[in-house]
């Protein structure tokens, strides 16, 4: 027995993840990482980031983003997809009000009370988003799950 997941498993890990991890290429050609809320929809991942941030400048540039999804503490339990998409800037407003739409469902359990935050990181979060979609190429996409290993005992 292998340890990647079925196209179904894919899916349904995508769909139940809490946080993307994207990297995009800078100017000089170094990863730039960044954590991020993101919604798995129509085999794609969606998210929203500030639309003058260095992220947009190098989809920008470079369409070409590595995206990855990963859970597990124990060894036995990690889980994770990455793929090398392409990234593309969504500025439809039908696909755009649908990505919020699911966005908010997904995490509109996580975020906090406005008037709990400083007023800088309002002001920051409050800027002109832009929402990019990160569609996996064909191939490109790597995944395990250590508990699909056949062990010779328990591991509980």
């Amino acid at each position: 027995m292998g340890v990647r997941l079925t196209e179904e498993e894919i899916d349904d890990f995508l769909t139940k993840g809490h946080t993307l991890i994207v990297a995009s290429i800078r100017k000089t050609g170094e990863p730039f990482m960044v954590p991020l809320w993101y919604v798995w929809q129509d085999g794609a991942f969606w998210y929203s980031t500030i639309a003058t941030s260095p992220k947009i400048g190098h989809i920008r540039r470079d369409k070409r983003v590595c995206c990855m999804v990963e859970e597990g503490k124990r060894w036995v339990d990690l889980h994770c997809v990455v793929a090398n998409c392409d990234a593309e800037i969504i500025t439809d407003e039908a696909l755009i009000e649908r990505f919020r739409a699911a966005n908010e469902l997904k995490y509109g359990p996580y975020r906090l009370d406005p008037a709990l935050m400083p007023g800088a990181t309002n002001t920051h979060y409050a800027q002109n988003r832009a929402i990019v979609k990160a569609t996996p190429r064909p191939g490109e996409i790597r995944t395990w799950y250590n508990r699909k290993i056949k062990f010779k005992g328990p591991v509980d």
